[in-house]
């Protein structure tokens, strides 16, 4: 597309969200009721419409739930206003029917073919504006755009909105963010809130001991090094890199010369290229840092990755209320607790990417997709976390769509289906076939292109898998639409 046809997109979009300001800021409210997903994205999105509701003086309670079903949202607090964040647009109908109006629905996933104009419900959906929802714009951005439309002056809300946009892994390694991401990012750092450098995007850069650097980084995993602190010091010794500084202190990745850091990159990269892993997945391991100049240097919360990482472990171990409260502005026990938080998260990714390293049984090889059962082992909030872990590091097959699998907390199956981005040229996409197969089934589901969720009943796996498999083949032979049997 042009960039003037991208640049009425954008236009479009920031309409919509003066469209949605305006139906909150008019609307009478006692109470509004914020729902959100548990990710990183979605606990940021909803703290921007938090934080904005505050300095409007409007009374407000979050409620963070896994899924926008039927009986999830029946289940609701009930309020005057209702505002959905990173998610609502696959469940326009349910809404309405539940009467959870007035209400405004800032998602970025793919929209049902919904009628326009539903009464009392205002979407703000970049696909609506011809805006890649998956890769140009998460749905922190989407509510920084609304806090924006609200008049609202907040220094911290581009800091959630770029940490929402690196927890649902929109970044490209190599060149940053795109489409409305980018606009943001280049708005704070040309108002002096970030600094944006690039190198390697290690764990607790550049703050931790280098040693722990390389022993907690999971994403990708660091085979043979990450997990086994003893590895990681030979390592480090192998490249002539000290462990200590002349005080006695660790040495950590600010301490480290250009020569040091050219050292370090090469080393890495020829160590995981020697245990099989693609120059790709290598790669990953250098990018943009995006320097949140507004927290203290020693916070986990300097920088953009971190941030996101710390709010993905929140969320995903049921600590949520911990990660609103860092985004709402708490920099005392809720943070020490999230360093708690996001250490334990570390570890469960660590074991989970070993059992998988060591068991290629869990991965089975279908026609056309991949299924990786972990029911009863990994936790369903966790689940998608190792989906794209394994892909993104290549423990298992690149050229075919992952679905993995695991027993949910409402005793049904919850899905993670994930892809690489390769694969769109084979007409795939992914987000439609699983919002099929699980509708199918008796399901919900949906998502991105490349990136999808579903909850389905427990006894419909094997049916829901055959669908898939059959939706994602279909494409590649007819060249037709994946959900058009």
């Amino acid at each position: 597309m042009s960039s003037t046809g991208k640049s009425q997109d954008a236009a479009q979009l920031r309409e919509a969200s003066s469209r949605i300001a305006e139906h909150i800021e008019k609307s009478p409210m006692d109470l509004c009721v914020i729902i959100t997903h548990y990710d990183a994205d979605g606990l940021a999105a909803a703290s921007i419409i938090a934080r904005a509701l505050t300095k409007l003086e409007r009374s407000f309670i979050v409620r963070v739930i896994d899924q926008a079903d039927e009986e999830t949202l029946g289940s609701v607090p009930r309020g005057d206003y209702y505002i959905f964040t990173d998610l609502g647009s696959s469940a326009i109908d349910i809404v309405v029917r539940l009467g959870l109006k007035p209400a405004s629905i800032i998602d970025h996933h793919e929209p049902n073919d919904v009628k326009e104009g539903v009464k009392d419900v205002q979407e703000l959906n970049p696909h609506r504006a011809g805006i890649d929802g998956g890769r140009e714009v998460s749905a922190s951005g989407l509510a920084y755009l609304v806090s924006k439309s609200m008049g609202v002056e907040d220094s911290v809300a581009p800091y959630l909105a770029i940490a929402g946009a690196v927890g649902d892994r929109q970044e490209n390694s190599a060149q940053g963010f795109m489409g409305i991401n980018r606009i943001i990012v280049e708005e704070a750092v040309g108002k002096g809130l970030i600094k944006k450098t690039v190198g390697l995007r290690l764990y607790g850069v550049p703050k931790q001991p280098l040693v722990k650097s390389l022993v907690y980084t999971v994403d990708p995993v660091l085979p043979g090094l990450t997990y086994d602190e003893a590895a990681c010091q030979r390592f480090l010794e192998s490249t002539g890199i000290p462990l200590k500084k002349p005080d006695g202190s660790p040495t950590t990745y600010r301490d480290l010369s250009i020569e040091d850091i050219s050292k370090l990159a090469t080393n890495l990269v020829k160590h995981m290229l020697s245990k099989g892993l693609s120059a790709k997945v290598a790669d990953m391991l250098f990018g943009h840092l995006y320097e949140y100049l507004l927290e203290p240097e020693p916070s986990p919360l300097r920088y953009a990755h971190e941030y996101a990482q710390v709010l993905n472990a929140c969320g995903r171990l049921r600590r949520h209320g911990i990660g609103l409260a860092l985004c709402l502005g708490d920099r005392e026990k809720a943070l020490s607790q999230a360093e708690l938080i996001s250490s334990e998260y570390r570890r469960r990714l660590a074991q989970y990417i070993s059992l998988l390293r060591n068991d290629a049984s869990y991965v089975r090889q279908l026609n056309n997709i991949q299924i990786m059962r972990l029911n009863g082992i990994v936790d369903d909030r966790i689940i998608g976390a190792i989906a794209s872990i394994a892909l993104s590091s290549y423990l298992c097959n690149p050229d075919k769509p992952l679905i993995a699998a695991t027993t949910s907390s409402q005793g049904k199956v919850k899905i993670s289906a994930r892809m690489q981005e390769m694969l769109l040229k084979r007409g795939i996409d992914l987000g439609l076939a699983v919002k099929h197969a699980a509708e199918l089934v008796g399901g919900s589901g949906g998502g991105h292109s490349t990136a999808a969720g579903a909850l389905i009943p427990a006894d419909s796996l094997d049916d829901f898998i055959k669908t898939v498999d059959s939706l994602i083949g279909k494409p590649a032979k007819q060249g037709s639409d994946p959900c058009s049997l």
